[in-house]
């Protein structure tokens, strides 16, 4: 572990004497390891602007938008008024049974307007009515048309505009490719991950090898090391200019964080063990590392060898606080030991201190302390506990998570405002709520010990029970309902929004299939929210929407029946009539006397189903009726494409990648590709 400042000096010579392998002559064309890692780390840069020049399409497509120029940096508050829109009354199935009188009205309707239609839910855009669909087909006949269009007679929005989907150059090859693409061969590593990572690894190891030896070269490997800090850092942070460019969530970029540090661990071994061996040979080990360079040099060593250790599974799950200890204490003590080996690191330590200031400089103007409403919701997801943050209404775009952590009670608002901040582990969690002026929601599943105390806090678990013994109940059918309606008031800092779906606008397909196993309907809740918004503003170019949960118990349907209610009431739209389906898929009969819903009372389009969810046949359900919904439309107008949003499972979001490769290469290229968005759990 030589002194990196005195091979920079003379690195031409030193490098031919140290290998052995080239003659004097040779010397002025040996190269200068620190300009050359500097050349490598260029052509990284490269490499990544050639990826964001292939996004660019795609980026600039969302970001004409204002929108979403100016949505999903920061929280706002602010209420809004509720859109001025019409809404149909909301039917059951128990009265929604058409008569013949009702059929034929409705032909007339549709020869009115220039263009005809049967009795099944296959529609046209010139077609303003609506009929009843089969229940039983998972075909376009499955899709009730709940929300139907405005009358021509309507006027239009002022801000009327339907955006333009450009696709991903995936969808413009097979869906055997696709699917090959996101084969996860392990957890959390699919087969394009792998190749981002292959490519990764090749410059490095040419950065490392070309004309050196790393048992007679060993500096090589400090300077290709020094060079990775930055990158190393830079994907670890929250807000980092990697994610603002590509559009990729800051998680979705952890797999390059993790292998690059392990790339960064390497070369650090690799380098000593390299000085170690020369040493060793010449017997002076004992010598070399009595002098205080390389005692500084041993500490970084043990002290990336100790955050490496910190990082493997088995510690971050079950002990996570320790795993945050050891990856700050032993980066700090590894940057420290660093400059005092070698000062030439100097401007690599101060990229990455820049960077990682940066970065909570930016959390710290992205946090709000705020009040929020916690309700237990003792029956969704196994218990589950309701965020309601009514002062931020705006500035988030859906799919995106926000972190939250809740201020201590009895603290002074600074004291305890920076306490949390400070000391406290900021939880990520989806917003369950689209942008539209009502109000942040998040839905926390009871998971983990802090979820746990969360729960309890908001009413639900062992207090609830006490509280209803002390009426005079039985602990083993305590009063659910007022476990529903106990909301108590928490000081919380929320900092966000975080990540989403990047540059793909969920509006501008044909078609959505939104796959929510668990608590994953937090984020399914979201998008669907924004559809129905966009499409009622004539924002949008959906005209099918299918919606798959899949619980454990159909309790959690009775839980989030009133929300979900709410979601399916038609609304009109100046642009196309839409068609919404949603399925809850449950794999268990609960034990617990819960009243289940009654399928005869659910709300026209939502259905409750026992067993597990059939990805194929929803997919090509989806496929088929955007497909039907195009014929006969107006002049020019074509299918867009299917997106499909999964949050859930790594098992769950297995099973969507299993069906987007079976499609059909006919389906696939007259609906326009089928593109998906994953969220998975765990990261």
């Amino acid at each position: 572990m030589s002194s990196l400042p005195a091979h920079a000096a003379s690195a031409p010579s030193s490098s031919s004497a140290a290998s052995g392998t080239q003659p004097a002559a040779s010397a002025a064309h040996a190269l200068n390891p620190l300009t050359f890692v500097l050349h490598i780390n260029i052509i990284l840069i490269a490499l990544f602007a050639l990826y964001v020049l292939l996004t660019l399409p795609r980026a600039l497509a969302r970001f004409f938008r204002p929108s979403e120029l100016f949505n999903g940096h920061f929280l706002r508050s602010g209420q809004t008024a509720p859109a001025d829109i019409p809404m149909r009354n909301q039917s059951t199935r128990s009265n929604r049974t058409l008569t013949r009188a009702d059929t034929n009205k409705s032909h007339e309707h549709s020869k009115s307007q220039g263009a005809t239609r049967n009795t099944s839910t296959r529609t046209n855009r010139s077609a303003r009515t609506l009929v009843a669909p089969s229940e039983e087909d998972h075909t376009v006949n499955s899709h009730p048309h709940l929300i139907s269009p405005a009358r021509p007679s309507q006027s239009r929005p002022a801000n009327y505009s339907v955006p333009t989907r450009v696709p991903r150059w995936t969808t413009l090859t097979h869906p055997r490719i696709v699917y090959a693409f996101n084969y996860r061969i392990a957890s959390g590593l699919s087969i394009g991950r792998l190749a981002v990572l292959t490519v990764y690894f090749g410059v490095i190891l040419y950065a490392g090898l070309y004309r050196s030896n790393p048992f007679t070269d060993p500096i090589r490997a400090g300077y290709v090391a020094m060079s990775q800090i930055p990158l190393v850092v830079a994907l670890a942070l929250k807000n980092n200019w990697l994610s603002w460019l590509t559009g990729v969530g800051y998680e979705k970029l952890n797999y390059i964080h993790r292998f690059a540090g392990r790339v960064l661990f390497l070369a650090v071994n690799v380098h000593a063990i390299g000085f170690i061996f020369k040493w060793s040979i010449a017997g002076t080990v004992h010598e070399e590392f009595m002098k205080p360079k390389f005692i500084s040099a041993l500490i970084a060593l043990g002290s990336i060898d100790l955050l490496v250790l910190g990082t493997t599974a088995y510690v971050r799950e079950r002990a996570y606080n320790l795993f945050v200890a050891t990856h700050i204490v032993s980066l700090i003590t590894f940057l420290i030991g660093t400059y005092i080996h070698s000062p030439t690191t100097l401007p690599y330590i101060l990229t990455a201190l820049g960077l990682y200031l940066c970065d909570h400089i930016i959390r710290l103007t992205k946090t709000r302390y705020t009040t929020a409403l916690i309700t237990a919701q003792t029956d969704l997801n196994g218990g589950s506990t309701l965020v309601q943050v009514p002062s931020l209404a705006k500035g988030w775009r859906v799919g995106q998570h926000v972190r939250l952590r809740v201020v201590a009670h009895g603290s002074g608002s600074w004291l305890g405002w920076w306490a949390a901040y400070l000391i406290g582990r900021a939880r990520p969690f989806t917003i369950a709520s689209a942008a539209n002026g009502k109000g942040m929601e998040l839905v926390i599943k009871k998971q983990g010990a802090w979820t746990r105390k969360l729960f309890t806090m908001a009413g639900g678990g062992e207090q609830a029970r006490t509280q209803n013994e002390k009426r005079g109940k039985g602990a083993a059918d305590f009063d659910v309902e007022r476990a529903h309606t106990l909301t108590r008031e928490v000081r919380v800092l929320v900092e966000g929004p975080y990540s989403g779906a990047g540059h793909t606008l969920f509006n501008s397909y044909s078609g959505a299939l939104l796959v929510a196993g668990g608590s994953g309907i937090s984020y399914a809740l979201a998008l669907l929210d924004d559809m129905l918004q966009k499409h009622a503003q004539g924002n949008s170019r959906l005209r099918i929407i299918e919606v798959v949960w899949a619980v454990g118990g159909p309790e959690s349907l009775t839980a989030l029946l009133p929300t979900l209610t709410a979601l399916m009431r038609p609304r009109p739209s100046p642009h196309a009539s839409l068609s919404l389906r949603l399925t809850v898929h449950y794999t268990r009969a609960s034990a617990r006397s819960v009243r289940h819903p009654v399928p005869s009372s659910l709300p026209v389009g939502l259905h409750l189903r026992a067993g597990r969810p059939d990805m194929q046949a929803a997919l090509q359900g989806t496929i088929d009726a955007v497909l039907v919904s195009h014929t006969g439309g107006r002049l020019g107008e074509y299918p867009s494409g299917v997106v499909v949003g999964a949050c859930g499972p790594v098992e769950l979001t297995d099973e969507v990648t299993g069906a987007v490769g079976r499609v059909a290469w006919k389906s696939w290229r007259d609906v326009g590709g089928v593109e998906t968005v994953e969220e998975v759990f765990g990261w």
